[in-house]
């Protein structure tokens, strides 16, 4: 098995370090190797970024993502670069706040809208991590919830934890309307 995962979106917006909490969780709640990249442009914020994040159950000779098995665009810029490098069957996961995509079968969670609610614009990532462990396999909420405590000073920790259960639950909603909750209780 392997799992090809690409973040997409904008410096400042935490592609790298959702992507690095991703491999993190993965690496240390179920017995995988996992890889993890990241390329930005030379702006501090706002230019492109993505990450990359290769879980697979044997050894990783190459750790690039060429074709991704799930994306997750954090914006309209990030989306229109990397959408023709996903897979057919991908897991597709959008910021529907900042991103403007037609196809049904993409997951949309509105982060950018719920960080804002909460008076947090920053902790965008944290909502589309949320809502991305609501959706992937062998992902455990425990595991990415004491990732977020451990890699977050305790003042700041709470709020990430309370925007990643934001995310989680607004994708737990979309899969209830969509009528797929059955197949994606995991990590509960």
């Amino acid at each position: 098995m392997r799992l090809n995962v690409r973040f997409a979106g904008a410096g400042g917006q935490g592609v790298i370090l959702s992507s690095v909490l991703l491999a993190k969780a993965y690496g240390l709640g179920e017995d995988y190797n996992i890889s993890q990249t990241q390329s930005y442009g030379p702006e501090a914020r706002g230019g492109a970024c993505k990450a990359e994040v290769v879980i697979s159950d044997e050894n990783i000779d190459y750790m690039k993502v060429d074709r991704a098995d799930v994306f997750i665009a954090f914006n309209q810029m990030g989306f229109d670069r990397y959408i023709g490098t996903v897979k057919p069957d991908a897991i597709v996961l959008i910021n529907s706040t900042l991103v403007d995509a037609d196809n049904p079968s993409y997951y949309r969670v509105r982060a950018t809208q719920i960080a804002e609610e909460m008076g947090k614009p920053f902790v965008i990532n944290m909502v589309m991590l949320g809502a991305l462990t609501k959706l992937l396999p062998k992902l455990h909420y425990p595991t990415v919830e004491e990732e977020i405590m451990n890699n977050f000073a305790a003042s700041i920790a709470g709020m990430n934890l309370v925007a990643y259960g934001r995310g989680y639950q607004e994708m737990k909603l979309e899969l209830l309307r969509r009528g797929e909750l059955e197949g994606a209780m995991r990590g509960e």
